[in-house]
């Protein structure tokens, strides 16, 4: 009986090898499609389940950052579904609105890193060279193909992440992904959650539409957005985030992502938020926080070899706020330490709730099997 994710992984890759020996198919074609196959396979067969009652109720909150985008191209329909089935508690869905206003799941605002924009509609970039979605129709953003994540010079951002190059992934719509969820959820009795961010609503505002307007909708539609519903709203910007507390009045959770200044995810002064001040403030319309990764641990000590958590996160936990830190990457651990042991320090270090992770397999495995 297979027992361990690697195991299971290993007799995947088997299969696999075996399969394309006796087809006409390439291995590389068939990869991504048994592979999956063999997993779902393994996650619904006893040892997963066994797996799940291990933490019961879960003590460590898994959320799969953009769908499970260490395995397939961030954000599509396709990747969410491969994350529902390695049963996270929540898939994050990036929010960003069309030009005919319709809330579509994309990472940035912007499109040429994540698809091929620049071959089907080259003469659309704006004067800085971007092509923003805002600037494209739903049906003009349903001809362009999602690949793998690029830097600007076409590069993998992840070289050894999804390599295929004839699957034909699409950009979906928040409905789309909301309806997904739910339909699986309730064919499956399941409850995995949905966690929105709302992208850039300063820009969003200036071009004349409300985005955490229709993030909220989105999730009133599809029962998400009550109170104690099993879902989070997110943003990196302060103000916006005390708008939907106070101006829209939404009543379910709301987590204040923390980046860097030097980012311009907004104007928010990051460092300040990171103060006794600033977590007495944030509390006041929010229920938790999504530091990065990066904000965790003391650097200094960490330059010494010891790990301890940085000063600040005592702050969020006197105002009893949810911590949930991204992005725990297999292909971009912090230098000198390895997965287990960022995310043991992650929980009994910095005693954070959980963690946003493009790699749901070594995380849910660890959460599984941890003390």
């Amino acid at each position: 009986m297979i027992t361990t994710w690697s195991e299971a992984i290993m007799q995947c890759k088997e299969v696999v090898s075996t399969y394309s020996m006796k087809s006409k198919i390439s291995r590389r074609g068939l990869l991504p499609v048994l592979l999956f196959a063999c997993l779902s396979a393994f996650i619904s067969s006893r040892p997963f389940a066994a797996i799940n009652e291990i933490n019961t109720p879960k003590s460590f909150t898994v959320i799969a950052h953009r769908g499970a985008s260490g395995y397939l191209p961030e954000h599509t329909l396709e990747a969410a579904t491969l994350a529902f089935s390695l049963r996270p508690d929540f898939i994050e869905q990036d929010v960003v609105i069309t030009k005919d206003d319709i809330p579509v799941v994309l990472h940035d605002i912007h499109l040429e890193t994540v698809t091929d924009v620049e071959e089907v509609f080259p003469t659309r970039h704006r004067t800085d060279g971007r092509y923003y979605a805002r600037d494209f129709t739903l049906a003009e953003l349903r001809t362009l193909r999602v690949h793998e994540r690029t830097n600007s010079d076409g590069t993998p951002v992840f070289k050894d992440r999804y390599q295929g190059q004839h699957a034909n992934f699409k950009i979906a719509t928040l409905a789309e992904h909301f309806e997904l969820i739910s339909e699986l959820n309730r064919q499956f009795g399941t409850s995995v959650g949905v966690y929105p961010e709302v992208k850039s609503p300063a820009f969003h505002s200036k071009e004349g539409v409300d985005a955490s307007k229709s993030v909220i909708y989105a999730l009133n539609t599809y029962g998400f957005g009550e109170k104690n519903s099993n879902s989070y709203i997110q943003c990196f910007d302060f103000k916006e985030v005390k708008r939907i507390r106070e101006t829209l009045g939404y009543e379910g959770k709301i987590v204040m992502l923390i980046g860097e200044n030097s980012w311009g995810e907004s104007d928010t002064n990051y460092d300040w938020i990171r103060t006794e001040d600033g977590m007495r403030e944030v509390a006041t319309y929010a229920d938790g926080i999504g530091p990065w990764l990066g904000h965790i641990f003391n650097s200094e000590a960490m330059a010494q070899g010891k790990i301890e958590a940085a000063a600040w996160l005592d702050f969020a936990h006197s105002h009893k706020l949810t911590i949930h830190p991204y992005t725990y990457r297999e292909d971009a651990l912090p230098k000198g330490m390895t997965g287990e042991q960022v995310l043991e320090a992650l929980d009994n270090v910095a005693d954070v709730d959980g963690v946003f992770t493009d790699h749901l397999v070594p995380v849910l495995s660890w959460r599984a099997y941890k003390p």
